[in-house]
């Protein structure tokens, strides 16, 4: 414990202090817009775009990332198109295309997958996998790598996953020392935001820190225990979030004819498969309520009220087929993988259809703020990440007053929906 304790004593955080004054991009706030991220890379990619750097973007992606041996001459007769429209009305953000090759690019920074997104795409890829660009790197879900019609799963395989600070960053890092000014300036620039965006601790670590750690054996030894061990600190944090969340729900349950679903699990918070979350980000962990008063002619469909980490805090309705066949091991029973029009119409007998938004198994759903987009809010925990608003739930009062406002902004934008 006393190793433990030196070496905590001894490492300083960085607050990120030591950036430039002024960044256009930061004041902008661009590192939480994907879409002008996206832009500004597909730019860059272009051997046409405004940068004025021709090929060098594009060259160094490509063998860097890709590994591809590419000519010249055949990178500057590629073309890079952004939101390239698909056949089956996909729209790519970012498309690679040469007579070698045609390669889509799915940009991520905080939006989740959408429903066949990776194996919908890989029908247009030629000599070439799905590039799936995101904060850390990460593999889609299932649920993005299906196709929309069925026929199993992308295989990963068919999948390049890259990051924004690692890969992206290198190329940038690289491509700097390479031009002159402004655009080396906006480069980096560019480079700052990005690490913004990842919250990049290996980047913003002081050097001081990293060389305490390869001070000695022991250090690097109670580093790495210290890491285990705020992994279970973390999946203990969740844990009491939702014990916090069940408390809440005794009272306002009642109200809406809610009841604790407690017969199949379904990726309920208390699963021991919530012990790999931090590992791949898909377990999923919620509390499910069914609402009882809605019948459905499939008597295996139920309506669920759910409170869910996906790795933002959310909740919504939900429907359940207790009848389907069990998927990833569970025991009985599975979420629908999409919603009919007919299931709709029924739904519509216990829930005003003015807030249908069906994603999925979801009918309708919001964020813990009351917001529904698919981008980054500082006032929603992210347990994946920990971000700031995650990290004061720690404290009992803290998480006691957020579950009590989350569930008062669940009740105004979801329950008061109930019929």
């Amino acid at each position: 414990m006393e190793l433990y304790e030196e070496l905590l004593s001894k490492i300083e955080v960085n607050r990120g202090t030591d950036v430039p004054s002024y960044n256009i991009f930061r004041v902008l706030d661009v590192q939480a817009k994907e879409l002008i991220m996206c832009r500004f890379l597909a730019d860059l990619l272009d051997p046409e775009g405004q940068h004025g750097c021709g090929i060098l973007f594009l060259k160094l992606f490509l063998q860097h990332i890709l590994k591809y041996p590419v000519s010249d001459a055949l990178l500057a007769h590629t073309k890079v198109w952004r939101e390239y429209a698909t056949e089956d009305g996909r729209r790519v953000d970012i498309v690679v295309q040469s007579s070698k090759f045609q390669i889509p690019i799915e940009v991520k920074i905080n939006a989740p997958d959408q429903e066949g997104q990776c194996g919908d795409y890989y029908k247009i890829a030629r000599n070439a996998p799905v590039v799936y660009l995101t904060k850390f790197g990460d593999l889609p879900s299932n649920h993005g790598r299906k196709t929309r019609t069925g026929g199993g799963l992308l295989s990963p395989e068919n999948i390049c996953c890259i990051s924004w600070t690692k890969d992206v960053c290198g190329c940038l890092t690289e491509l700097s020392a390479q031009v002159k000014e402004p655009m080396r300036q906006i480069l980096e620039q560019f480079i700052d935001v990005i690490r913004d965006a990842e919250g990049d601790t290996e980047e913003k670590m002081p050097d001081k820190n990293l060389g305490i750690l390869l001070k000695s054996p022991e250090y690097f030894s109670a580093g790495m225990e210290i890491e285990k061990n705020m992994k279970k600190a973390e999946l203990r944090l969740i844990r009491l979030v939702f014990e916090d969340f069940r408390k809440e729900m005794e009272r306002i349950a009642p109200r809406y004819g809610l009841e604790l679903e407690t017969e199949t699990g379904y990726y309920s918070y208390e699963e021991k498969r919530h012990e790999r979350f931090f590992d791949c980000g898909g377990t999923y962990p919620g509390l499910n309520y069914v609402i009882k008063r809605a019948k459905f002619q499939n008597h295996g469909i139920q309506m669920w009220f759910r409170i869910e980490i996906e790795h933002n805090l959310l909740a919504g309705i939900c429907l359940f087929d207790a009848d389907a066949e069990p998927r990833d091991g569970d025991v009985w029973g599975c979420e629908l993988d999409e919603i009919s029009e007919e299931l709709k119409g029924e739904a519509a007998q216990y829930l005003d259809s003015d807030v249908f938004m069906p994603i999925g198994w979801w009918l309708t759903w919001c964020w813990s703020n009351g917001k529904w987009k698919n981008t980054y809010y500082d006032d929603v925990p992210d347990f994946l990440h920990m971000n700031d608003c995650a990290i004061r739930l720690v404290d009992r009062e803290n998480r006691e007053n957020f579950v009590r406002g989350a569930m008062r902004v669940f009740e105004e934008h979801i329950l008061n929906y109930l019929k």
